[in-house]
């Protein structure tokens, strides 16, 4: 198996379990490599989707409305997973849009596969366990910080948490995902210097 080429995938899956080299050559395997240009939706809001996607090249956003609006809230980069939580969790359409913001290179597995994985194989039903509660905590933070920082505040914890993704992101996105407009993050850009 050609591990190297899965580099930031591997990295990602590490990052918070220590998966064996046996279990990534096991989930890598049923991975099919796909280049998407940048703006791609992966996933769209009302459809069903039957992948999860693991990015080695590239950033996403994911999405959903209200009203009209769209409302930025996730961010994913290389060696991060994404996919529609309805989807993966119930086997129904999509609530939320995955949009890539770069020409991308992603792997992706059926949820199906993914989900026989988690039967089978120790380390990969422990690493999704992980991951989930990390992106649990991460949700609930960010819904605690809104309500109790400033919006200068918000915006210099996401620099220091997501150094470097400001420069690949639509400013409008930030604000979105931080809760304010694109115009006060403009001022506080001006404000705050990393």
């Amino acid at each position: 198996m050609d591990l190297p080429k899965f580099g930031n995938i591997v990295k990602g899956l590490r990052r918070y379990y220590p998966v064996s080299d046996s279990s990534i050559e096991e989930l890598v395997s049923h991975l099919n490599e796909w280049h998407y240009p940048k703006n791609h939706l992966l996933t769209q809001t009302g459809v069903k989707d039957n992948h999860i996607y693991f990015i080695e090249k590239g950033c996403a956003r994911t999405f959903f409305f209200v009203g009209n609006t769209e409302v930025t809230n996730w961010f994913s980069m290389e060696g991060d997973i994404t996919f529609s939580s309805t989807s993966l969790y119930h086997a129904l359409p999509a609530l939320e849009s995955v949009q890539l913001l770069e020409d991308s290179l992603i792997y992706k597995m059926p949820i199906k596969t993914l989900n026989k994985l988690y039967e089978t194989n120790i380390d990969i039903a422990n690493w999704s366990r992980v991951i989930h509660q990390e992106a649990l905590l991460k949700m609930q933070n960010l819904r605690l910080d809104r309500l109790s920082l400033s919006a200068k505040e918000r915006y210099e914890k996401f620099i220091t948490e997501n150094p470097g993704l400001s420069n690949r992101v639509n400013l409008g996105f930030i604000a979105s995902y931080l809760g304010m407009t694109q115009q006060h993050l403009s001022i506080l850009r001006a404000e705050v210097r990393f």
